[in-house]
């Protein structure tokens, strides 16, 4: 297949990069307990954050170092802060932040990938690769007010930091639709009960790629992640459970 006459051939491509962003719905539910392990409140994250400032990107890398083989790296980061008055009382970690209380609710989510794929069905126009590799999550979310009490006015903060380090198996499609146009599509899955972890992830995505050169390829695609967390340790006493789906735009280069 010629890639001078119909573009770059990402199927022998050595190397791949694309830079997206997203419009994200996100449905982000978390409980911090307290340290003498009383159970907090469960929080619907995203009501109490709302649609404050938030920015949202994801970088992908790939390097096919061989006919079949592939190493993928993947970089996502998520972070929203708002400030709201609560209409609940919300016992969060050591602090109970009580209703009318003008709390500030700040996150940070990033995921790291490192995948190994092989690809075990491969033709002119088509690839079909497994892939098995690592999702290192990393979540803080930070609720803070001003307090009054019996005591006078105090400032009350507590944050919920989470790492969790989650394998991953699936399967990922790539095929050459016409000429410059790709569809591009994974789907990947594991569940892992270790130590203080106790979680699952899910995540789905396809996307549509026009690469009509090596340095401009425009893509669109759609996004599901899908985490659930129980976690027993030093930064984090809890349950986390975060979702985001949304379309994403996408610049791609291969070469």
């Amino acid at each position: 297949m010629s890639g001078s006459s119909k573009g770059p051939n990402l199927l022998e491509d050595a190397f791949q990069v694309s830079l997206g962003t997203y419009i994200v719905s996100a449905d982000t539910t978390i409980r911090l307990d307290a340290t003498n392990e009383d159970t907090g409140t469960t929080v619907d994250w995203d009501r109490v954050v709302g649609g404050g400032d938030a920015s949202r990107f994801r970088l992908d890398g790939a390097w096919r170092f061989g006919d079949r083989h592939k190493l993928r790296a993947m970089w996502f980061d998520f972070s929203r802060s708002r400030t709201e008055t609560l209409d609940r009382e919300i016992e969060w970690g050591d602090e109970v932040f009580p209703v009318s209380a003008e709390a500030t609710a700040k996150t940070r989510f990033s995921i790291y990938e490192v995948a190994y794929e092989y690809a075990f069905l491969k033709r002119e126009t088509l690839e079909l690769t497994g892939t098995a590799g690592i999702h290192w999550t990393q979540y803080k979310a930070e609720l803070s007010a001003t307090v009054n009490g019996a005591s006078g006015t105090r400032e009350a903060s507590d944050s919920a930091k989470l790492n969790a380090p989650l394998p991953v198996v699936g399967v990922r499609g790539l095929w050459r639709i016409h000429r410059n146009f790709w569809l591009d599509g994974a789907v990947q899955y594991f569940a892992l009960q270790y130590d203080v972890y106790d979680g699952s992830i899910l995540d789905t995505r396809i996307g549509v790629l026009w690469q009509p050169s090596k340095w401009v390829g425009i893509g669109l695609g759609y996004n599901r992640f899908d985490v659930d967390v129980d976690l027993d340790d030093n930064d984090f006493q809890g349950k986390f459970e975060w979702v985001y789906d949304g379309p994403q735009l996408f610049y791609n280069v291969s070469f």
